[in-house]
């Protein structure tokens, strides 16, 4: 069966999400997602990746002083641009 909706009615869901938090959003994507992608899985990080980020944790854990932050890191990036 497919869901028809007017054009006021996603007008409405719009103005609904758009109000939510962020965590709300979170949740719904998350709820939806399934329905999206059948072979959805609830952490979707590969495996490599997800063990690069946590060793890139811990480094900055132990020594918080060789990095960065976001706003400094644009200005490197983009210097020049």
């Amino acid at each position: 069966m497919r869901f028809v909706y007017h054009s006021d009615m996603k007008a409405e869901l719009e103005r609904q999400l758009t109000g939510l938090s962020l965590e709300e959003k979170s949740e719904v994507v998350s709820f939806l997602m399934p329905f999206v992608t059948p072979d959805f899985d609830e952490d979707p990080i590969h495996p490599e990746l997800s063990s690069e980020l946590e060793r890139r944790l811990s480094v900055h854990l132990a020594d918080p002083s060789g990095s960065i932050t976001l706003e400094e890191f644009k200005k490197r990036r983009f210097a020049g641009k």
